[in-house]
């Protein structure tokens, strides 16, 4: 059990105790869980992130919370503040912290928490890279924002992420997948624009990104959402 636990908090993620109880049964999820044949080609990435499902055969809650007290006794997580919230001190082992993008995967199911899991991983990718201060605030805004449509709108358990570093500026791609578009039968139904529902959060990044872009691929019947921003990089925030 503490194995599944340091994945993922090697995934570079601070919460509650109560989010690692819903991430590692998100993690089991998405580990039992075939990807789709459009997602498909993202299989190594879940692979290194989750697993496979036999690793969570134990879970429950009581041992995942009897995990985490010995974590805590053995100085390898700290609590961070202002809520205490629990972290892997060693910020090298982060899978992070020797790359400047990754892929991940979080689930389109809310109970597990992935919009805390994706906002603090992407804090604390920021953090480590040096993007700190009012643009880090506002990246992880805009994530946070991207990932809630995502997983509103996909109609599958697995929502992909990428996310890095490329010559000064930040980038963050979403992709999940949709259900084959009936414009016919959506009008009938008075849902007249995917994008009319997502104007709050497109609103949103497009104050706090420089560039973002929404796109609908009915032939790999996935919505994919790229946002982007130039940064100032300062010295690394966060050490061992």
């Amino acid at each position: 059990m503490s194995g599944v636990l340091e994945r993922i908090f090697r995934a570079g993620v601070h919460g509650s105790p109560e989010n690692f109880v819903q991430w590692a049964e998100m993690y089991h999820s998405l580990a039992e869980t075939s990807l789709p044949e459009n997602l498909s080609q993202f299989h190594e990435a879940l692979y290194q992130q989750v697993g496979v499902a036999a690793d969570y055969r134990a879970l429950t809650r009581e041992t995942i919370e009897q995990e985490l007290a010995k974590l805590v006794g053995s100085g390898k997580i700290e609590k961070i503040p202002p809520y205490s919230e629990l972290r892997w001190v060693d910020h090298n082992e982060w899978l992070f912290s020797n790359k400047s993008k990754e892929q991940f995967f979080i689930s389109n199911k809310m109970e597990q928490s992935p919009l805390q899991y994706i906002r603090s991983r992407v804090q604390n990718f920021c953090d480590s890279k040096g993007i700190v201060g009012m643009q880090k605030d506002e990246i992880v805004i805009s994530v946070t924002e991207a990932a809630e449509n995502a997983i509103k709108y996909s109609n599958v358990l697995a929502v992909f992420i990428e996310h890095g570093l490329e010559h000064n500026e930040y980038y963050i791609r979403t992709i999940n997948s949709v259900s084959e578009l009936n414009l016919k039968e959506e009008i009938t139904r008075g849902k007249f624009s995917e994008e009319f529902s997502l104007m709050r959060g497109v609103l949103v990044m497009s104050k706090l990104l420089d560039y973002i872009d929404i796109a609908r691929n009915n032939d790999k019947r996935w919505v994919e959402f790229i946002g982007k921003k130039k940064v100032s990089l300062k010295a690394e925030s966060l050490s061992p």
